[in-house]
């Protein structure tokens, strides 16, 4: 008797095991105070510093990271250094509190592999590497993507994984706008983290916003006129606080000198949205400008690069951006700004050398302008401006590898099941940089794995 009473309880505990982790909401629910959405990125020089953020479900005392090193055995702790967080409260729309927090690694040694973790001295996350940038220009590869915004819990995670694998010694990640359908939204933000895996946490990103990421919640009194981001927003990414003076959009235009490239983020939208207050627009269009043309004329690198979401050359079928060209074209053609990394027209597309507005010679000085999409909506495309257009590729998911070493820069792009799908080098001259096509092979860099 006192066996079955045994058997009985051993069965009814397994069922009730069973049943609890058949349940999603019981499985997935994270504990208060384990961290999660943990992007890397940066505040400062790249050289000497790193920034993290993450999130709690509830508030923690005492935020903070740790960083060591990285040792070959597991004794990490040991050695480790910890640094206090900065602790943000965001209030959702529609109810509801999460608490963000961010960390930033100070003094840190040139081209210096690091772990680190973030908690609260209690409940920590895994140890996570990255790699500090070298003081002086050297190769490397970064991953360019466009508008993620759409099959967040499906589609989107399979373009940067594939993304990852085919470069996992890339060194910073590209967002050219439209990371989430709805900036506001909460859910859509864990969604987009979600599917990096652990890539966001050792990858640092690099957003510029998009039109959706600017979106306010219906409920919002401004929800059509307000150009910054919501906090919830911003709360995930650690960024560069060099952009122009322009209270409450801090963050969204900024630059960062990586080995011997200027990467310059533009928050295209008050030059393409005209939904926003005219007064307002104009007075930040200018600021914007002012901020672009200095950063652009007093620029000691090799190459220089764009990020904004709309795009100069749109391929959209009823989209044209004509004031935006001719505000930002004309700084781009001045200063012979190499590329323009863009999003938002939900396909493929890369321009020839362009300069005025038309077309150059390869070896005369110019712009290489690209489009592409990460996620899984697609738009009709329309050849408005064809004859400035070196290929066109529509309904297709995709992600970009591009390598800079030295005099050379080669770029490709590749669809979401790795077929390549586009590709050129620009070669730096005496008189700019010429531009090649046909057939591409990315050259061999040093190891710099995560």
């Amino acid at each position: 008797m006192l066996r079955l009473q045994r058997r009985s309880l051993v069965l009814g505990l397994a069922a009730l095991l069973l049943v609890a982790s058949s349940i999603p909401f019981l499985a997935q629910q994270p504990q208060p105070a384990t961290p999660s959405r943990i992007v890397l990125g940066w505040s400062a020089d790249p050289a000497t510093s790193q920034a993290v953020t993450w999130r709690t479900v509830d508030s923690v005392a005492d935020p903070r990271a740790q960083i060591a090193n990285a040792p070959p055995g597991p004794a990490i702790e040991k050695s480790a250094t910890t640094v206090a967080a900065r602790a943000t409260r965001v209030e959702l729309p529609g109810g509801g509190t999460v608490f963000h927090y961010l960390a930033q690694f100070e003094g840190l040694k040139p081209a210096t592999r690091y772990v680190y973790r973030v908690g609260d001295g209690k409940t920590w996350s895994e140890w996570f590497a990255f790699v500090t940038a070298s003081r002086n220009p050297a190769p490397f590869r970064f991953i360019y993507l466009g508008d993620a915004q759409n099959g967040l819990n499906d589609t989107w995670p399979r373009t940067v994984r594939a993304a990852y694998a085919s470069a996992p010694d890339a060194r910073l990640l590209v967002h050219a706008g439209d990371l989430v359908g709805e900036g506001y939204d909460d859910r859509l933000l864990g969604q987009w983290v979600a599917g990096f895996g652990f890539i966001a946490a050792t990858v640092p990103s690099l957003p510029a916003p998009g039109n959706h990421d600017e979106h306010r919640a219906p409920s919002s009194s401004d929800a059509s006129k307000a150009m910054e981001v919501p906090a919830v927003w911003r709360a995930h990414f650690a960024l560069p606080a060099n952009g122009p003076k322009l209270p409450g959009l801090e963050g969204q235009n900024y630059s960062l000198d990586y080995q011997g490239v200027r990467f310059i983020a533009v928050d295209a939208n008050p030059f393409a949205n005209d939904a926003y207050v005219e007064t307002a627009r104009a007075n930040v269009q200018q600021t914007i400008l002012a901020w672009l043309d200095t950063l652009l004329a007093h620029n000691p690198n090799r190459w220089t690069i764009v990020v904004q979401h709309q795009p100069l050359y749109s391929i959209a079928k009823g989209r044209d951006y004509p004031e935006m060209r001719a505000a930002l074209g004309g700084l781009y053609d001045r200063y012979h700004v190499d590329l323009v990394l863009q999003g938002h027209d939900h396909a493929y597309a890369r321009t020839h050398k362009v300069n005025g507005g038309r077309v150059v010679r390869s070896d005369e000085p110019g712009t290489i302008y690209t489009i592409s999409v990460a996620g899984s909506k697609m738009y009709e495309t329309a050849t408005v401006h064809e004859k400035l257009l070196a290929t066109i590729i529509s309904n297709v998911q995709l992600y970009q590898v591009i390598a800079v070493e030295g005099d050379r820069l080669t770029y490709q792009s590749f669809t979401a099941d790795g077929h390549q799908a586009d590709a050129f080098q620009l070669m730096k001259t005496a008189a700019g940089s010429e531009y090649r096509t046909g057939s591409i092979t990315a050259p061999l860099l040093p190891s710099g794995g995560q």
